[in-house]
């Protein structure tokens, strides 16, 4: 009787201890999860495109940090989005806020929204998306696109696929005024007609290696030559087993004009390791 019981504790404890590393694993997915989705302008829904096969699907992030002590600080990152599929027709609608507040001071905001609707055809499809927003990295008070496209399926496998998406939008930006080397720079905005080449790829390298990639391109129509903006994400995952696996990811913005002197462009690389329960 006595063995019994202590081998009920054993599993209770036993219990309890997996249900903590569930939420410490759930934390940690959120958390990178987050890190990758706050770094860029652009809303990659498309990537989401072959997830979605039923009436509803939820992609959200949320993470709230307050710290307190000789700095305080409030970090809040969220993101959401809302697929729908109706025989060929896609919808998704996305939303994004980051923040950072440093002793009650805000010293970054960003919040974008986005709709987007695409029309299978085959392994193909038309799509349309409008999406509005801000970019603090970017220095863009606001910056609003309404477009559309077509994107084609070039391979599809068992173990990847390639697709490609062209098509043109128009973009409406707004920038602040600033100061720059001891000058001065009004508020301005600006009014674009942008042509569109993306890529998006998926190859399994080994059985335990993934390759992601996905790149977008927007060119100015009165200056493709001189006026273009490239955004390079690159994922590669490592399969440890089927509850572990470790990712590398590196990203780049890279705007040929800057409508905004002091702006670099933008790069993350981001590391760490996922587990599956």
């Amino acid at each position: 009787m006595f063995l019994i019981d202590i081998l009920n504790l054993m599993k209770v404890n036993f219990n309890r201890l997996k249900v903590k590393f569930k939420v410490l694993t759930l934390i940690l997915s959120i958390f990178y999860s987050l890190i990758v989705s706050a770094q860029s302008s652009i809303v990659d829904t498309e990537v989401h495109l072959h997830k979605i096969d039923s009436v509803f699907h939820v992609f959200a992030n949320f993470m709230g940090d307050i710290k307190k002590g000789n700095v305080d600080m409030l970090i809040i990152r969220s993101s959401l989005t809302v697929g729908s599929r109706f025989g060929n027709n896609l919808f998704r609608l996305t939303g994004r806020y980051n923040s950072n507040d440093l002793d009650g001071r805000r010293v970054l905001k960003t919040s974008t929204f986005q709709f987007r609707y695409n029309k299978i055809i085959n392994n193909n499809s038309i799509f349309l998306f409008y999406q509005k927003g801000n970019d603090f990295r970017s220095f863009m008070d606001d910056r609003e696109l309404l477009g559309g496209g077509y994107r084609m399926n070039l391979v599809k496998k068992k173990k990847g696929y390639f697709d490609i998406a062209v098509g043109a939008m128009h973009e409406s930006e707004k920038y602040p005024a600033y100061k720059f080397s001891g000058e001065n720079y009004d508020a301005r905005s600006a009014d674009r007609i942008r042509l569109t080449a993306n890529i998006f790829s998926k190859i399994d390298l080994a059985k335990n290696i993934k390759s992601f990639t996905t790149i977008y391109s927007q060119w100015n129509s009165k200056d493709i030559s001189g006026d273009y903006r490239l955004f390079f994400n690159q994922n590669i995952r490592f399969i440890v087993n089927k509850n572990i696996s470790t990712f590398v990811r590196y990203f780049i913005n890279e705007p040929s004009v800057k409508y905004v002197k002091k702006v670099k462009y933008n790069s993350d690389v981001v590391f760490g390791f996922t587990v599956n329960i």
